[in-house]
């Protein structure tokens, strides 16, 4: 049972006996892990607020091979700007939720943590969420093994369209591969995913999408994500 010092993002909390936390971390070093954080719910807790949704923590933890034992924990950012408007929250726990339910436990993620560091960022500096979001979700799915296809039927490789979306196939098929399943995509929001998924983080404000195709590319990928965490 080591002792571990390291920097991570709080994915999920949940209530424990009495007083306590479960923590899931992102750590920068380690990876996802569960931790207890022993009375961390007590009004006078040293660890209140330090273990809200969303926050960059530093941590001193005891190590286990499946849930830890937080010895210290420091608040390091906790992105108030971001947390005050409810489509920005809504759009940073949904990528938390997609980090929890695909990592794996203790396997270090370097890039990952990276990329949501920085996808927190830009939503602490004001920009829209819908897009930023769509785009750093669909990096995340590439960089976890998981990269979906947009340009291009997964089966033929035909790039006419309009296309269905197979979350079970992992991209698009044409209108002579499908065989009804599928969420409906036209060609041209098809390849605007694929350039959301290609394109630096920054890039995805040029992106131009109508209200009802920004929800139905969310339904796409959202719907993608619940199937690869439902996946044996």
């Amino acid at each position: 049972m080591g002792l571990v010092r390291g920097n991570g993002f709080v994915l999920r909390i949940r209530d424990f006996a009495e007083s306590d936390l479960i923590v899931t971390l992102f750590m920068e070093r380690s990876g996802k892990r569960a931790a207890i954080a022993k009375g961390a719910r007590r009004l006078d807790s040293r660890l209140g607020g330090v273990f809200d949704l969303l926050n960059q923590v530093e941590v001193v933890f005891y190590q286990h091979s499946r849930l830890d034992l937080v010895s210290q924990g420091t608040l390091l950012k906790g992105f108030l700007k971001l947390k005050s408007d409810m489509d920005t929250v809504s759009a940073a726990l949904s990528v938390a939720s997609l980090l929890d339910r695909l990592l794996s436990p203790h396997q270090p993620e370097g890039r990952a943590y990276a990329l949501f560091a920085g996808f927190l960022g830009t939503l602490e500096d004001g920009q829209p969420a819908g897009r930023l979001r769509l785009s750093v979700m669909l990096k995340l799915l590439a960089l976890l093994g998981h990269r979906p296809q947009f340009d291009a039927c997964i089966r033929c490789g035909g790039r006419e369209g309009p296309f269905v979306f197979a979350s079970r196939h992992g991209g698009v098929l044409c209108r002579r591969c499908t065989q009804g399943e599928g969420t409906q995509l036209g060609r041209g929001l098809a390849l605007t995913l694929d350039f959301l998924l290609r394109r630096p983080l920054e890039r995805a404000g040029v992106v131009q999408l109508t209200l009802a195709e920004e929800r139905l590319a969310a339904e796409v990928v959202d719907a993608y994500v619940r199937h690869l965490a439902a996946s044996p």
